[in-house]
């Protein structure tokens, strides 16, 4: 019989977990060098030293939905022999709403964000400022 894996969907805010080793993570985000693009990843984290993301993708090179990365994930988990997938959608709050419709713009009115990142020479709410 197959091992049964949860899928723990966690809020657009919540912390990424940490914790033992074995975890199996599908983060939908922002990217970070272009806001406008949404990526998603998948990551394992394993024995110390361990630890693989990827950028999921069809066989036709196409980036996955976030329902296909949780069932590949899944798959992962699985062979892994880990119980749990946490899902974690960056991109589902409603502010993070309000910046897709924005084009990924985080500088519009009335909704001021602090995006400074002194360590990479960013300044303001748009990094491609």
């Amino acid at each position: 019989m197959p091992n049964t894996v949860e899928i723990r969907k966690l809020d657009p805010h919540d912390p990424l977990p940490e914790g033992r080793p074995g975890r199996v993570i599908v983060l939908r985000r922002f990217d970070e060098d272009d806001p406008r693009k949404i990526v998603t990843e998948i990551e394992l984290t394993g024995p110390p030293g361990r630890s693989e993301a990827v950028q999921p993708v069809r066989a036709d090179g196409t980036g996955m939905s976030l329902e296909e990365a949780v069932a590949a994930a899944q798959k992962v988990a699985e062979s892994e022999g880990i119980g749990q997938v946490f899902v974690l959608d960056r991109t589902d709050g409603r502010l993070e709403h309000e910046i897709i419709e924005h084009a990924g713009d985080h500088s519009f009115p009335g909704k001021p964000l602090d995006d400074t990142d002194p360590e990479d020479g960013e300044t303001g709410p748009d990094m491609r400022a």
